[in-house]
């Protein structure tokens, strides 16, 4: 009987606006996973085999200076890191399914003309780049918030594949890029193209309907939010969105700053080895260790503070292994990014299925691009930090100033995970009184679609 109320009330809340209602409360289908994973990844794939070599195309295929490509790399960056925010009442107007394919349809144009032999000048190049990122940040922002609108026993499960996608195609990307680099420079963005279009082939088996909506989002609760409601992002919103831009800013030190922090101690070749682990643990263990995430979430006093306190523990342990990579050597560093992925093999779908779970009266497309700006700025202002400390000439010893990003990143990692601990507490207690015993939420708390994940019962 708990379950069918359970179910009605998810069917109740369930978004209108703007295709939200995209998701059903069928189990994905194995050929809906295969177009998830096979939509994100080979876009992923292709704007990573044009993002690292843009700017040394543009000079010597192009003519452009040094700081006229740095403009134009900039523009892209930006563009797919804030892009969502923009395009969230597009979103709205086209739905969730279509949006997906307009982003994805977009950036294969875009790359098209970069790569059609034009004579542009700087800016023009730069509107191009950005029309890139802006198209890539629309399919991204409106597939998370398709993956959201699952029953909640399939978000966490979407979000792993999605995470499992994004590492393999930004592994495979730059490899990609760099072999045509230096074979026939002229396709680098043609093949981006039609990356771009082979994730436009696979958005007909995603799940969800093409239709959109011009009807006013409406809340858990069933209330009609209207149109200011999406913009106006609540206090618990907010507070979970800047808790964890710590745990970013520790990620930052690994993936932005450790090539520039180990300098000339360690080869390319052994930092490349070092970077493909990360990518092979993710692809072969995203998986099971999000159905062990499940697990522990749906085990009573378990949840989402706990699985948020262990990832975060275990990445502050990996990043101080990170700090000592100058002199411990390739072997260290090996473990040390075990530990890493293992760390962002949880938090990564954890925190994307916990956007949807507090965005409060947001919809769920402006939650997912609001949350985007926040953690991309977070790793933006690490990278730039850590690299500014990482490159000044010091000793190499493991209490340096270039040391001294990744000792400050441990700190908010642990620091991160206690308060998402404590957050997680509260959240429990919220919703069952003490000493209740059955999973009926309590009075006047209507569980629906947008609690967590899965659960946690006193």
């Amino acid at each position: 009987m708990t379950d069918r109320l359970d179910r009605l009330a998810a069917k109740r809340s369930r978004t209108t606006a703007g295709g939200e209602d995209d998701g059903d409360d069928r189990p994905l289908s194995a050929r809906q996973l295969t177009a998830l994973v096979v939509a994100r990844a080979t876009s992923c794939a292709g704007f990573f085999a044009v993002l690292p070599y843009l700017g040394l195309w543009l000079v010597d295929s192009r003519g452009l200076t040094g700081a006229d490509a740095g403009l134009v790399v900039g523009a892209a960056i930006l563009a797919n890191r804030a892009g969502g925010v923009l395009l969230v009442p597009l979103i709205h107007r086209l739905g969730l399914k279509a949006s997906v394919g307009a982003g994805y349809l977009g950036a294969a144009l875009a790359f098209a003309v970069l790569g059609a032999g034009l004579h542009l000048p700087a800016y023009g190049w730069l509107v191009v780049a950005a029309l890139a990122g802006l198209s890539l940040a629309m399919a991204t922002t409106a597939m998370k918030a398709q993956v959201a609108a699952f029953p909640p026993d399939q978000r966490l499960r979407g979000f792993s594949y999605l995470n499992m996608a994004v590492n393999a195609g930004s592994a495979v990307g730059p490899v990609i890029g760099g072999a045509l680099l230096e074979w026939h420079a002229g396709w680098l963005p043609l093949a981006a193209a039609a990356l771009d279009l082979v994730a436009l082939a696979a958005v007909p088996a995603l799940p969800g309907t093409w239709r959109g909506s011009d009807s006013p989002q409406r809340t858990a609760e069933g209330d009609d939010d209207g149109r200011k409601g999406r913009w106006l992002p609540q206090r618990p919103f907010v507070a979970f969105s800047l808790l964890v831009c710590g745990t970013w800013v520790a990620y930052a030190q690994v993936f932005d700053v450790l090539p520039a922090y180990l300098g000339d101690t360690i080869s390319t070749r052994d930092l490349g080895l070092v970077f493909t682990l990360n990518a092979v643990l993710v692809v072969a263990l995203q998986v099971p260790v999000s159905a062990l995430s499940r697990r522990v979430l749906s085990r009573p006093r378990a949840g989402f503070g706990l699985l948020c306190t262990a990832a975060n523990v275990i990445l502050a342990a990996a990043v101080v292994l990170f700090a000592f990579g100058r002199t411990g050597g390739l072997g260290l560093l090996l473990a040390a990014m075990v530990l890493f992925t293992l760390s962002e093999l949880v938090w990564s779908p954890l925190y994307d299925a916990q956007v949807g779970e507090r965005r409060g009266t947001l919809s769920t497309t402006a939650a997912y691009a609001l949350a985007g700006v926040a953690w991309g700025a977070a790793e933006s202002a690490g990278a730039w930090l850590g690299t500014l400390l990482a490159v000044r000439p010091t000793v190499p010893g493991v209490l340096s100033p270039a040391a001294a990003p990744y000792w400050g990143a441990a700190a908010l990692a642990l620091l991160t995970g206690l308060a998402m601990s404590w957050s997680g507490r509260r959240t429990t207690d919220r919703r069952a009184p003490a000493g209740s015993t059955s999973d009926t939420p309590p009075s006047g708390h209507e569980r629906n679609s947008h609690d967590v994940d899965m659960p946690a019962r006193p």
